[in-house]
């Protein structure tokens, strides 16, 4: 055997005195993927290898897209409904319509983008799609109005507006373009992301996601917090909507680009064909390992990485499934009715944590303006309470992109804490902070009491970003969704990663549907929309209780 070890001490290759370490093995699997993947008439290597910082930034920078688009939807799509003549009730109502279509038809999207059989790729052909539908609506939103007058709207004050107006038709279609997009196209760039990158970039490429997501955020809020109208740009667009939209359609412009052609993906046919140019499954690792260790059991000083066929190729475990988990409308709904108990929690409490923030979120510059600056959307134009209402509503953005600020900062440290104090103490935590704030924003109607407390929804933010999918993670890591006796109780159930990752992402779609349909009229009924922050301190509070009873396990 002295040959074999000179040979591996010549090629710089391990000689294992030991049995081989799982990240020896991956180590492996990886170097043959990407050397194969680098001799290929058009270069995957990308895939098998850890990536830069720069290039994970370029990578994830459609997600600014998404934070911007966000920060200008909610400052400023609520006011521009309201300036249309609808009250609170029907304003909720079209808010309802995004959700209802999200709920129901984004796991499908996510399906089309697992099998699109492009030569571009899978999920960039439907991002691209839904960026541009994205594009459409920001266009439209800002403009329904006066698109409304050019075909036959009276223009009247807002008080005196009734019956069928194509600018309310026209403003709704151009919301539900942007909010619905927006949402599903965040969940395939994200899959997009991870699919671009080797499982130990994961987590890095989704902090790096969340952070620069933060900066097109507090971008976009302070956007809508400039008074534009008071500028060049502001008069030559028409008004201070017109003027912050026009800023996100450029920026979603850049930022869709430079994530579509950040790098390069494996048209599925190719991936059907050639096992090595496929993802590292956990099926795929478990069976490379137990061939590497049978090797070694014969002879352990052979470096068990470069054991070739005698034809001289590599091994490769073959895998029938091109990715694990894959997500079905059917299985999407099988997983809903047989559910762990341990999940129907996790999924109660994000549904109790998405419920308190988008009660904050959706209402809040209209609480600033109207509670807090005493201003009045509906009142005459030229009118002190109109404008003190504007004065709130950019002030409200100040707000929200503290929030946002304080949620990318809160993200680069939110793992180490969750080391140090444990994933319960930290998600209990985050959420009580946030019901605490906003119980206090609610009695204090102070404009010093915004800033205050913005920084506890961005806590909030990261933290329900950030445990719940991570506690997934550990289920099936573990194939376990339940201990007995301090012991893990192996699952006897298949359930796919990415529909219950799926499930816990619809929470949102679901907490924002029920919202549009009832809030409205609890406005309505109180003539306050400071009932909208005591219901957001009140569903934090809820969801703390619930992250009570949270399976953990290691975290």
């Amino acid at each position: 055997m002295n040959h074999v070890a000179d040979r591996v001490a010549s090629e710089g290759l391990p000689n294992f005195q030991q049995t081989p370490s799982d990240e020896a093995i991956m180590e492996g699997m990886l170097r043959v993927r990407f050397d194969y993947a680098q001799r290929q008439t058009k270069d995957y290597s990308h895939l098998f290898r850890q990536k830069s910082r720069l290039e994970l930034i370029r990578l994830a920078f459609y997600q600014i897209c998404v934070e911007f688009t966000y920060a200008a939807e909610t400052a400023l799509a609520s006011p521009i409904i309201l300036s249309n003549g609808l009250s609170h009730t029907f304003m909720t109502m079209i808010w309802a319509f995004s959700p209802t279509l999200g709920f129901v038809f984004a796991p499908m999207i996510a399906t089309l983008s697992d099998q699109t059989r492009s030569r571009w790729g899978r999920r960039r052909p439907v991002l691209l799609a839904l960026g541009t539908a994205v594009v459409c609506g920001l266009m439209i939103m800002p403009h329904g109005k006066t698109l409304g007058l050019w075909l036959g709207d009276e223009d009247v004050p807002v008080e005196q507006m009734s019956g069928f107006r194509w600018g309310i038709l026209l403003t709704t279609v151009g919301l539900m373009l942007t909010d619905f997009d927006i949402e599903t196209s965040s969940g395939v760039a994200r899959t997009y992301f991870m699919d671009m990158c080797i499982l130990s970039d994961h987590a890095k490429v989704l902090s790096t996601a969340m952070i620069i997501g933060g900066i097109g955020g507090s971008g976009g809020y302070l956007l809508g917090a400039i008074d534009w109208q008071q500028t060049d740009l502001g008069s030559l667009m028409g008004s201070n909507e017109a003027t912050v939209f026009a800023v996100v359609v450029l920026v979603m412009i850049i930022g869709l680009s430079l994530t579509l052609t950040s790098f390069r993906e494996v048209p599925l046919p190719v991936l059907e064909k050639d096992p090595l140019l496929r993802p590292i499954t956990q099926g795929m690792f478990e069976a490379e390992k137990a061939r590497q260790l049978a090797i070694y059991s014969v002879s352990p000083k052979v470096p068990v990485d470069v054991v070739k066929k005698p034809d001289g190729s590599v091994p490769v475990e073959m895998d029938d499934n091109v990715q694990e988990g894959e997500m079905t409308f059917a299985n999407f709904f099988r997983n809903l009715r047989h559910m762990p108990r341990s999940l129907m929690i996790l999924y109660l409490t994000q549904f109790l944590a998405q419920f308190g923030y988008l009660s904050y979120c959706m209402y809040f510059t209209d609480f600033v303006g109207s509670a807090v600056f005493g201003g009045d959307v509906a009142a005459p134009v030229g009118s002190p309470e109109l404008a003190l209402y504007e004065e709130g509503v950019r002030f409200g953005c100040w707000g929200m992109a503290l929030f946002t600020i304080s949620a990318a900062l809160y993200s680069t440290i939110i793992g180490k804490l969750i080391k140090y104090f444990g994933g319960r103490t930290i998600f209990i935590g985050g959420l009580l902070v946030n019901s605490v704030g906003m119980l206090a924003m609610a009695l204090f109607t102070e404009r010093w009491m915004v800033f205050v407390c913005c920084p506890g929804v961005g806590i909030a933010y990261a933290t329900m970003y950030a445990v719940p999918f991570l506690a997934i993670s550990q289920y099936h890591a573990k194939n376990s969704f339940a201990m007995k006796d301090g012991q893990y109780v192996e699952s006897s159930q298949r359930r796919g990663f990415g529909a219950d990752v799926s499930m816990l992402s619809s929470m949102l779609f679901l907490s924002q549907l029920i919202i549009a349909l009832s809030i409205g009229s609890v406005i309505d009924a109180f003539e306050s929309t400071t009932v909208v922050i005591f219901t957001a301190s009140l569903f934090s509070f809820l969801a703390a209780i619930s992250a009570s009873q949270v399976l953990y396990m290691e975290l």
